[in-house]
């Protein structure tokens, strides 16, 4: 028989240590891209959820666009419906613009109150009279208005807006 050889040793027992942490990337990057993909979502987010700031239109604007309309529609418009939309536009202008209860008075009332403010040249409250009274003419006397008569009315309404010196007596 053959003589036996000790047994080996066995080796020692380790521990099972756990996986190594490797990172490929340094600290500072990390937080770096953080912050820059965060500023991005927030920017995108800023710029969806605000809100469009539009700018009110100003009385003149809100006539003129009134006025304009007006020419749209031509002299399709009934004469009736015409004098009380050109008639607003005006009155609503005057009243935003220069403070006067144009709107809910009549006429003569207006014409009244008229006469002594400085806001207004002699021209423009004659201009303003014939106006008034043309339109009167079309909503209570319910005449009929021509293409022309239209024409007039809006290109008058429109140089009082503007502030131009509208003539008097050009019907």
């Amino acid at each position: 028989m053959m003589p036996t050889q000790p047994a080996a040793t066995p080796a020692p027992i380790h521990d099972i240590v756990g996986p190594v942490a490797f990172f490929p990337y340094p600290l500072w990057l990390v937080i770096l891209a953080a912050f820059g993909a965060l500023a991005i979502i927030g920017l995108l987010v800023w710029l969806t959820r605000r809100k469009r700031t539009v700018r009110p239109l100003t009385p003149e604007q809100r006539a003129l666009a009134a006025i304009e309309e007006l020419r749209r529609e031509g002299s399709d418009a009934e004469s009736y419906a015409f004098g009380v939309k050109v008639s607003d536009a005006l009155r609503a202008y005057i009243r935003d613009q220069h403070g006067l209860d144009a709107v809910t008075r009549t006429s003569v009332e207006f014409l009244e109150a008229l006469r002594n403010n400085p806001a207004f040249t002699n021209n423009e409250k004659g201009a303003l009279s014939e106006f008034l009274e043309s339109v009167d003419l079309l909503k209570y006397a319910r005449l009929p208005a021509g293409a022309d008569d239209i024409k007039t009315l809006l290109d008058l309404a429109e140089r009082l807006v503007r502030g131009e010196q509208a003539p008097v007596g050009a019907k």
